[in-house]
C-alpha cells in the first residue's frame, strides 16, 4: 500500500548572523507497508518519528526521496486525499476549541467536494452521530465543545474525525501517550476493533515498547533520523540485532525474568551534519574504528534487517 524510498527532510537553521546550516531530521528512510498490517515505529524523543509521519500525510514537504501510494507518487494526487488520515498526539491542540465536536468530526465530509454534492445536512448529522457511537461516545455530545471532555474522550473524538471519511491508512502519532494507563488500554482496543471492522492499515508511532508490542505486527526502530532495525514483532523482542534496539528493550519495565542491563553513555549526535560512519557509534559499547568511518546499511534476512557492521 505504501512504499517509501530514501525519504529525507532537512530544515535550514541559522547558526550566526549570516551563517546557515541544514538540520537533518530524517535521512534516507526506506520501508514498505502492506495492506492490513500495523507497522510500528519506535525510538526516543527527537529521532524524527513525527517529522516522518507529517511528510507521509502531506503536512510537511519532503527534501528528498519518494513516497508511493499503491505504486504511484502521492504528488500526482491521483488517489482520494482522504484515504490517508492522521491521529495526532494531543487531541486538545488538534481540535478547534471554538467549534463543537459534531462540526469538527463532520468537517472532512463537508469540505470533500465530491461528497458535498451527495450528502445533505441531515445525512451529515446522522453520519457524525453514528461515528460518535462507533467510538464509544453518546450522540448527544454533538454540540459539546472540546474543553468539556476528558483526555480519553477527546482522543476518541480525534479518531472519529479521522475515520469518518473511510480511510485506508491511518497514521497514529503517539496517539495514546497523553493518556493514563486505563484510557490507553481502552483506546488501543478501540483502534484494534476499528482496524478489523474497516480493514484499516496502521503506521503506529510510539516510544512505549509495551504499546508497540501490543499493537503492531512489524516494527521499525529509528535513531537520529535513520531506520536502524526492521523486524516482525516476535523476532525483534526475542532476538534484537542492533545495539540501540537492545538498549531500548533493556530500558523498558519488565515483569518476571530480569533482562540484561545495558546503559548507554553520551548523547545523540548532532543532526546539523551527517556523519560518515554509524550515527550510533558515539554511544555504542561495541563500536570500532570501522563504525566511525563507514556507514552501515540495513542488512540481514528478508524479514529482519539491522544497520550494523557486526550483526551476530
Amino acid at each position: 500500500m505504501l512504499t517509501v524510498n530514501k525519504l529525507s527532510k532537512s530544515f535550514g537553521i541559522r547558526t550566526g548572523i549570516s551563517a546557515k546550516q541544514d538540520f537533518f531530521a530524517v535521512h534516507e528512510v526506506n520501508f514498505h507497508l502492506k495492506k492490513g498490517v500495523c507497522l510500528g515505529l519506535v525510538g526516543e524523543s527527537g529521532c524524527g518519528k513525527s517529522t516522518l509521519a507529517k511528510m507521509l500525510v502531506g503536512l510537511l514537504p519532503k527534501s528528498g526521496g519518494e513516497i508511493l501510494y499503491k505504486g504511484r507518487p502521492v504528488e500526482e494526487n491521483f488517489y482520494n486525499p482522504y484515504a490517508l488520515q492522521m491521529i495526532f498526539q494531543d487531541p486538545f491542540s488538534s481540535l478547534n476549541p471554538r467549534i463543537c465536536v459534531g462540526k469538527s468530526i463532520g468537517e472532512p465530509l463537508k469540505i470533500n467536494k465530491n461528497k458535498a454534492q451527495k450528502i445533505s445536512r441531515k445525512a451529515l448529522r446522522e453520519a457524525v452521530e453514528n461515528i460518535l457511537e462507533e467510538v464509544g461516545l453518546e450522540k448527544e455530545y454533538y454540540f459539546r465543545y472540546p474543553h468539556e471532555f476528558s483526555g480519553g474522550q477527546r482522543q476518541r473524538i480525534a479518531i472519529a474525525r479521522a475515520i469518518i471519511t473511510k480511510p485506508e491508512l491511518l497514521v497514529c502519532d503517539e496517539s495514546v501517550s497523553a493518556l493514563d494507563a486505563s484510557h490507553q488500554a481502552q483506546v488501543l482496543n478501540l483502534l484494534l476493533d476499528l482496524k478489523e471492522k474497516y480493514d484499516l492499515t496502521y503506521l503506529f508511532i510510539s516510544h512505549n515498547l509495551q504499546v508497540i508490542s501490543f499493537m503492531c505486527d512489524e516494527i521499525m526502530v529509528m535513531y537520529a533520523g535513520e531506520i536502524v532495525e526492521q523486524a516482525p514483532r516476535k523476532a525483534l523482542f526475542e532476538n534484537p540485532l542492533h545495539p540501540y534496539t537492545k538498549a531500548l528493550i533493556a530500558s523498558a519495565p519488565y515483569v518476571g525474568k530480569p533482562r540484561q542491563e545495558l546503559v548507554l553513555q553520551g548523547e545523540m549526535p548532532s543532526l546539523l551534519q551527517r556523519r560518515l560512519g554509524c550515527a550510533f557509534a558515539s554511544r555504542c559499547p561495541s563500536a570500532q574504528k570501522r563504525c566511525l568511518e563507514e556507514k552501515p546499511c540495513l542488512s540481514g534476512s528478508a524479514d529482519h534487517k539491522a544497520a550494523c557492521h557486526f550483526i551476530g
